[in-house]
């Protein structure tokens, strides 16, 4: 096969890879803050009209210069109907507009509620006045019962955090704290069940938690662990820390089949990081542009050799 056509050929499996890479995991935030499978409907949107393009540049090149092209026609062909089963079918689209519609709401929710420097009374009435405005939104009414009553449920605790900066404001804030609290006395009991020793042992499971987070100065006075060894150490793995002594710790053979096996999915993990760190549009573009420059060279490259064998004959 000629260096050309596999070009052609990779450039054919990079746009697999990007679609493999975008069905496999998210490169943003994660839910609720982004809804993963509505920017999805988007992104396959942009991938369908990319594949087209390109199917519509390999099948240019087929015109134009005698080669057998047809697998990589029938490939882009292929893809293409499994992606527009996806973003053509109306009912898909009307639930991924319903949904953009419900988190934008949402969104607008989080911003009034992660106001930094607030009363807990001006926040509590900046929500009251949203959760109206939705009320006059005919497309949003079962929103708005939602909504309304969620807040309605929660109306004495919500606001607490705002006047008191020692009672965690966000929902990750609160799990962290009670997991600083719980991890050690689960550790201690041996117990997954830790709330009955929060609440009969509070005291003690503070005075822990700050010599783990040691070393720190309270009142004046440095808090900090006497012993020098490491975790491995302390429990009797190693006598002392050495690369050649952790070395000696690793099973070969696993590792070299883990090796194995990441590799298998690098190339996908490799656009998945191009799409993080310069979106999908920017990536479809430079694909598109190397293809369709690729393509024309050979065309303009198979002519000047038609036209030279001609003028020599």
């Amino acid at each position: 096969m000629p260096s050309s056509l596999v070009s052609i050929l990779q450039k054919v499996f990079d746009l697999l890879e990007i679609c493999e890479s975008l069905l496999s995991r998210s490169s943003k935030d994660v839910f609720p803050f982004y809804l993963k499978h509505v920017e999805l409907h988007r992104q396959l949107f942009s991938l369908s009209q990319r594949v087209s393009s390109s199917l519509d540049l390999v099948r240019f090149l087929s015109e134009n210069v005698s080669v057998d092209v047809q697998f990589l026609i029938d490939c882009l062909n292929e893809l293409n109907k499994i992606i527009r089963k996806i973003v053509g079918d109306l009912e898909i689209s009307e639930l991924v507009f319903e949904l953009e519609q419900i988190f934008e709401v949402f969104q607008a929710i989080r911003r009034v509620l992660g106001q930094a420097g607030r009363s807990g009374k001006e926040i509590k009435n900046e929500i009251k006045n949203f959760i109206k405005s939705l009320q006059s939104n005919d497309s949003l009414v079962e929103v708005y019962k939602i909504v309304e009553k969620r807040f309605r449920m929660y109306k004495k605790e919500l606001y607490v955090s705002y006047d008191n900066k020692f009672v965690p404001r966000t929902n990750n804030d609160l799990e962290d704290f009670n997991n600083c609290l719980k991890r050690p006395i689960r550790k201690g009991q041996g117990r997954k069940q830790s709330w009955f020793y929060v609440e009969h042992q509070g005291e003690s499971a503070a005075y822990y938690h700050n010599l783990l987070n040691a070393p720190h100065i309270v009142g004046g006075a440095e808090i900090s662990w006497s012993s020098k060894q490491s975790p491995l150490e302390r429990i009797g793995v190693l006598d002392s820390i050495s690369v050649t002594n952790i070395m000696n710790l690793i099973n070969i053979e696993y590792l070299y089949k883990s090796l194995v096996k990441n590799d298998k999915f690098y190339t996908v993990h490799r656009w998945t990081r191009k799409i993080f760190k310069h979106g999908l549009e920017k990536c479809l573009n430079s694909l598109d542009l190397e293809l369709t420059v690729l393509i024309k060279t050979i065309i303009s490259n198979n002519k000047s050799i038609i036209g030279g064998d001609t003028s020599s004959s």
